[in-house]
């Protein structure tokens, strides 16, 4: 008997010491970007949403900067339950799902409503049950960007004409083509030497997003640079379908509208992100030219068709159900 109170007095004593309010489940998230990139801003608002609406029994406990998971393991990672839950580009999720190229088809999905509407419509929805397939909860779309800048050193690339002759860093067979369309011709280089092939003159023109320029001093080695919104980079938020399913309604409930709020929120932060490069871009004298309407045209007249060709013969059915229902919105 005394033993008996004794171990309930030791239980009750532990049961004591917990802290007040202690998370009842904990999801461990994965990200690929600095923690002062504006979609890592936009998953920290994320947590802060989560734990204050569960009343801190869901508590999310971020790991930015690939410090997980590299970009390329995170889907498996989620999928098996090595953790929770993680983020990653539609250019990772094109590896196993190459309907998600959708994006990089030029001038298709850049426009913001067109963007908004087919993130939080059907084509949505479709690509979201094509992750699932592939063993993940698919939560939300954060936006990283639409719009993209075209560094270049002796003069600004303003038409196609301005690319002949010009040599491109490479990357996907998707993305080489637009540029190849362009006029340019394309070489394999990874993202960390970008800065130094442009020093060297080992390629003629950079491209990258508004903020990355920025971010990799690309100002420094270039001295002009011509904005577009021609192709996308979104990332999508999932989850591991075990620890889903562990949570009760309530929460996945309050998860999935805290993933809503989020979603919106990057579109706009995105977008005051892409203003606030190229202001600052501009500050540290780079030339910055923001496309026209006419010149817009005048590129994706040369540079969808082939791209366009490319992800159908790819995709087949599927991707020409997505690039109908998007061309409908964009009308």
């Amino acid at each position: 008997m005394k033993t008996t109170k004794m171990l309930l007095v030791v239980i009750v004593s532990m049961l004591l010491a917990l802290p007040a309010g202690a998370a009842t489940y904990k999801m461990r998230l994965t990200h690929q970007l600095p923690e002062t990139h504006h979609i890592a801003v936009d998953i920290k608002y994320f947590k802060g949403l989560v734990e204050q609406k569960t009343g801190g029994k869901v508590e999310v406990e971020i790991y930015p900067a690939a410090q997980a998971f590299k970009p390329k393991e995170v889907i498996n990672a989620v999928a098996t339950g090595a953790i929770e839950a993680g983020v990653t580009t539609n250019f990772e999720w094109a590896g196993v799902l190459p309907v998600m190229d959708v994006f990089l088809v030029p001038f298709l999905i850049t426009d913001l409503p067109v963007i908004e509407k087919a993130l939080n419509g059907e084509v949505g929805a479709i690509l979201f049950k094509k992750m699932e397939a592939k063993g993940v909860v698919p939560l939300m779309w954060v936006l990283q960007c639409r719009t993209n800048v075209y560094t270049s050193n002796n003069a600004p690339l303003i038409r196609p004409k301005d690319f002949k002759g010009k040599k491109m860093r490479g990357t996907s067979k998707i993305m080489n083509l637009g540029s190849e369309a362009l006029g340019a011709s394309t070489m394999p280089i990874s993202g960390p030497e970008v800065y130094t092939a442009l020093q060297r003159g080992t390629i003629d023109v950079g491209l990258t997003g508004t903020d990355a320029a920025l971010a990799r001093h690309f100002y420094e080695v270039q001295k002009y640079g011509t904005v577009s919104n021609n192709f996308t980079v979104a990332h999508c938020v999932f989850i591991n379908p075990k620890f889903w399913n562990s949570l009760p309604a309530d929460l996945r409930k309050i998860i999935k509208d805290a993933g809503l709020a989020t979603q919106k929120k990057s579109i706009e932060d995105s977008e005051q992100a892409k203003d606030t490069a190229v202001k600052e871009l501009r500050n540290k004298k780079m030339v910055i030219h923001i496309q026209t309407a006419e010149e817009a045209k005048e590129w994706k007249e040369v540079m969808q068709k082939p791209v366009l060709n490319y992800f159908l013969e790819k995709t087949g059915k599927d991707g020409k159900e997505l690039v109908d229902l998007i061309t409908k919105i964009g009308k």
